[in-house]
């Protein structure tokens, strides 16, 4: 199957859509590989969706749909990114890991982990080989879209993150992997969890929270039977803990909580709310490095520091689009708001260090 970008004025009864559609202000109104209906065109144009994407079989690929015609330059970052085939490579190769992983950790919990780290490992290296540098592994990470199973691909990015972290911190190979293992296996305790609660595509209850709450625990009573180093077990237990003791479940603050396990935990969040959801789309990176910035005393104050300044200084020089609606280009980080940098727009610099009522609401 190939996709097409096709007008909504022009889709028909019966095509099948190749990515999930978002309103303007991100709510999703159609999943992935939903068949077209009368009433879901009606949907789209009521919403004012310009285009969709479509599946479209090989065996169709020359046939005159009338296709959105785009010029590459035309395309937001991201989707340049999306349309490489590079990313293409990288996506498949990235699928078939998390599929062996699954299968992986459900042996996991039940068995030994002789021979089964090394094999997830193994998958880690496998994937990040597809990518040119961290930086280019971290946008192409944003770049996947639909998951068959959020939590194990979850799991697969936290371990390639802590990777890029690992190497930024200049970890020994013996210590990035164990790091790479603890963000494997970092929600393993989640298998212990009805899977109606982790799919749950809305606001959980009270009572389902509390039960989502559990997992940490749940993960270390499964870790900590197994042959592996106690680091691993403990950013199970750990990863939602928080440096100001506001985490759960014992509310450890600063170093009480294991360093492999605050690392971890910032992995976690980054890629928790920059990935795309059932009921929301991923949230653009500077508003997710910003809001890790004002909320600073969270998290490992050394391992923040370096995951920011390194995350927002891969997009200087890249032009984005502010919630001005101007397009402009990032020129300079701020050393002490590395996530609003200056961005020059026209014949206009912002300082958006000054400015809080502006942000950076896309990168294009």
């Amino acid at each position: 199957m190939n996709k097409k970008k096709i007008l909504t004025a022009n889709l028909e009864i019966g095509m099948v859509t190749a990515e999930a559609v978002y309103n303007f202000s991100n709510h999703l109104i159609i999943s992935s590989n939903t068949t077209l209906t009368p009433d879901i065109i009606d949907k789209l144009k009521y919403y004012s969706v310009k285009s969709v994407k479509i599946l479209v079989p090989a065996e169709n690929e020359d046939a005159a749909l009338p296709v959105l015609n785009e010029d590459v330059k035309d395309l937001t970052y991201f989707e340049k990114i999306q349309v490489s085939e590079e990313f293409k490579v990288f996506e498949s190769e990235f699928n078939t890991c998390v599929n062996d992983f699954k299968d992986e950790l459900n042996d996991l919990v039940a068995k030994n982990a002789d021979g089964i780290i090394e094999n997830m490992l193994g998958h880690v290296d496998q994937i990040f080989s597809k990518a040119r540098n961290p930086l280019h592994l971290l946008d192409m990470m944003l770049c996947i879209r639909n998951y068959d199973d959020i939590t194990y691909a979850h799991s697969m990015n936290v371990a390639l993150i802590c990777d890029i972290i690992g190497r930024w911190l200049k970890f020994s190979d013996d210590d990035l992997m164990v790091l790479v293992t603890a963000g494997l296996l970092h929600d393993i305790g989640k298998v212990k969890i009805p899977p109606e609660i982790i799919k749950k595509p809305g606001r959980l209850t009270n009572e389902e929270f509390a039960m989502i709450q559990k997992h940490p625990g749940y993960g270390f009573d499964i870790l900590r039977t197994k042959n592996l180093d106690s680091r691993i077990a403990n950013a199970a237990l750990q990863h939602h803990e928080r440096y100001n003791g506001r985490g759960y479940p014992d509310k450890l603050t600063g170093a009480e909580t294991d360093f492999f396990a605050s690392i971890v935990a910032i992995a976690d969040v980054y890629d928790a709310m920059t990935s795309n959801r059932s009921y929301r789309k991923g949230i653009c990176p500077f508003d997710v490095l910003e809001q890790m910035e004002r909320e600073k005393d969270s998290y490992e104050p050394e391992v923040l520091h370096k995951f920011i300044n390194n995350t927002a200084e891969s997009y200087v020089n890249n032009e984005v689009m502010l919630s001005n609606g101007e397009r402009g280009r990032v020129i300079l980080l701020n050393k002490n708001f590395f996530s609003r940098p200056l961005v020059v727009a026209g014949n206009n610099t912002y300082d958006l260090s000054k400015m809080h009522g502006l942000y950076i609401e896309n990168i294009i």
